[in-house]
């Protein structure tokens, strides 16, 4: 795993810490984690729709419809993007 700094306010984070004296967590690290995932759940389509498209960019751009390089260029900078 990666560690990930991240802010909160005041609030929140006296919320989190509730919750793990409270038991439901062991530490902040893994409630916020399991509230990462819960989230990350919700915008799973989301995700794998942008896989998909992905994937149809990484095969576009290694086909030879890339048009002198100038498909290659704009779909790499779109890349960029996202």
């Amino acid at each position: 795993m990666k560690v990930v700094p991240v802010r909160l306010d005041d609030r929140k984070l006296k919320d989190l810490d509730m919750l793990v004296k409270v038991g439901i967590y062991k530490n902040r690290s893994d409630a916020l984690r399991k509230i990462i995932e819960n989230g990350m759940r919700k915008v799973e389509a989301e995700i794998e729709y942008l896989k998909k498209i992905d994937a149809i960019v990484d095969r576009i751009i290694d086909s030879d419809l890339n048009f002198g390089g100038v498909l290659r260029k704009s779909l790499e900078e779109g890349r960029d993007r996202w």
